[in-house]
């Protein structure tokens, strides 16, 4: 649900906005990108910049800031919602990547805007998380937090695997194939929508589960209520099966390992700047309801 900022007071009388500029500084392009976001602060009086982190582990979750900027593409912010923890910051993402869906801004954009920051004319939408528990009896209990997915799919030598679906203690199906994903309303963009999965809105407070290219033709994606506990077991001994959380973390699974699904708590906060509009983004990024080439659109 996105939440409108209230406004304080006069502007003379608000302390001035604290941002933070993230980002990855492995990547040398990102250099430039915050440069110029840096700069662009820098010359607005009702800004402070807290700082700027292109570190790859700080430990983000005290962020002396109102808005983090994100400078990045989506695996940017992906990992900056781990580093956050459970005490986040809203972001704003500015896209240094190719995609950018979640960091959908660029740079002239961001910059086009920065009247609207300095008047607080944005909201800040609470993104639906997720808590990924792995079980075993071979290893310690393990705790992840994810904004988009987590994917249970087979690993070298790539034979099928059996993955069973338990939804609130109740078994539902086992899946045979090359996976299982489960995805946040944010994740229903990515992989889930890559392997046939239905767009659901980011303010949706559900769960959608995708089988990778099932070994049937009865298995057909799930979508299920957000506040339920999905439970995701590999059956068989011998099959290399892996846990990918939100494209970026990799866990090795074995036979009767257990995957435990919850909402995460809390959600994850990103700003949403004025003429923002998730149909528009998917039109714009994914190329969504777009005619194919040659084709002139509707009759008229």
């Amino acid at each position: 649900m996105a939440t409108p900022l209230e406004e304080p007071g006069p502007p003379a009388s608000r302390p001035p906005l604290r941002l933070m500029i993230l980002g990855n500084g492995t990547r040398h392009e990102v250099h430039d990108y915050v440069d110029r976001v840096a700069a662009a602060v820098r010359a607005v009086p009702d800004f402070a910049l807290a700082g700027v982190d292109l570190s790859a582990d700080s430990d983000l979750s005290c962020c002396p800031a109102d808005v983090a900027i994100v400078v990045g593409g989506d695996g940017t912010v992906l990992h900056t919602v781990r580093r956050m923890d459970d005490r986040p910051t809203p972001i704003l993402g500015v896209n240094a990547g190719r995609l950018g869906f979640l960091a959908d801004l660029t740079v002239e954009t961001f910059v086009e805007h920065l009247p609207d920051l300095v008047a607080r004319r944005y909201t800040v939408e609470n993104l639906m998380t997720m808590s990924v528990t792995v079980e075993s009896a071979r290893g310690p209990t393990r705790v992840f937090r994810a904004l988009n997915d987590a994917v249970l799919r087979a690993a070298p030598y790539f034979r099928i695997v059996e993955i069973g679906l338990s939804i609130d203690g109740e078994s539902v199906m086992t899946y045979r194939g090359d996976g299982l994903i489960l995805a946040t309303p944010v994740g229903s963009t990515a992989h889930s929508l890559s392997a046939g999965g239905p767009i659901l809105p980011p303010s949706a407070h559900m769960f959608v589960v995708t089988p990778i290219c099932a070994h049937t033709l009865t298995q057909r994606p799930l979508v299920d209520g957000g506040q339920k506990t999905y439970e995701l077991e590999v059956h068989g001994e011998g099959i290399a099966t892996i846990l990918v959380v939100d494209g970026q973390i990799q866990v090795p699974l074995q036979g009767g390992d257990r995957v435990i699904v919850r909402r995460g708590d809390p959600p994850f906060p990103i700003v949403r700047l004025p003429g923002h509009s998730f149909y528009r983004t998917l039109r714009n990024k994914l190329g969504w309801g777009a005619y194919p080439a040659g084709d002139r659109g509707p009759r008229t």
